[in-house]
């Protein structure tokens, strides 16, 4: 037998071998993976705690104020049912504009990277910008 054929012969048994060997491993790698992402199921019990009336009444109040809502007479806004059911609910609503305040940031307590952000001078920023689309 040549050499060179020999050589063939054997590359050739060696390259099946690995391959065999290499199913073999991948296949016992893939039931362990699969082994290891079976989805166990825990039951929980969810417990369940009484919200004391107090505090339910407290947080409306808080919200809503101390004055009953007053119920308007419906109104016909629009011809359309379900817009003026919606403008009714709406107007009918108490904002209680009284307690309620919207968040305001003045300059003076204003986080300061936020300041620079705001106080910034965008001038040379917009004229690169329009030099760039070429007006």
């Amino acid at each position: 037998m040549k050499a060179k054929t020999f050589e063939n012969l054997i590359r050739k048994v060696v390259r099946e071998e690995i391959d065999y060997a290499l199913r073999r491993e991948i296949k016992s790698l893939k039931e362990d993976l699969r082994d290891e992402l079976k989805p166990t199921i825990v039951e929980h019990t969810e417990r369940q705690v009484e919200v004391p009336e107090a505090t339910k009444t407290s947080l409306r109040e808080k919200i809503m104020g101390n004055a009953p809502i007053k119920q308007r007479p419906t109104q016909n806004y629009t011809s359309n049912s379900a817009l003026n059911d919606l403008l009714n609910e709406t107007a009918q609503g108490d904002t209680n504009t009284q307690t309620a305040t919207a968040p305001s940031i003045s300059e003076t307590n204003m986080p300061d990277p936020i300041a620079k952000v705001v106080n910034r001078d965008y001038r040379s920023l917009m004229q690169a910008i329009d030099k760039k689309k070429g007006k």
